[in-house]
């Protein structure tokens, strides 16, 4: 009977936290990529994409509840120019704040980690 009633607690649904925990580890877990990428863009001088790239982090740091992640991602957007820079050219706020969330990142990533273990 004990069994039995093992079975039927396999075959419930997972509750929304359990869904909302599964997905934040995943975010996290894919982050280290994006902050690799960031890091490229940003040697590269790819003001751009890395203003582009900054904007998704900044909406998906909000969605997984990372404010400071957010606030960060923001504030590097924001720093970077739109429109065509040179590429020799290095705005320096933007190479500032992008540091900076890259440190945020590389932060975040380092407490998880240490949590989950």
């Amino acid at each position: 009977m004990e069994l039995y009633h093992k079975d039927i607690k396999a075959l419930q649904p997972d509750t929304p936290r359990e869904i909302d925990e599964r997905l934040r580890r995943r975010y996290l877990d894919r982050l280290g990529q994006r902050v690799k990428k960031l890091r490229k863009l940003l040697i590269e001088r790819n003001w751009e994409n890395l203003r582009s790239e900054c904007g998704q982090l900044a909406v998906s740091g909000e969605t997984f509840g990372f404010e400071r992640l957010t606030l960060l991602a923001i504030g590097a957007q924001e720093s970077i120019p739109q429109g065509k820079i040179s590429k020799a050219a290095t705005p320096s706020k933007a190479k500032q704040t992008a540091e900076a969330l890259i440190a945020t990142i590389d932060s975040i990533l380092m407490e998880h980690t240490v949590s989950r273990v």
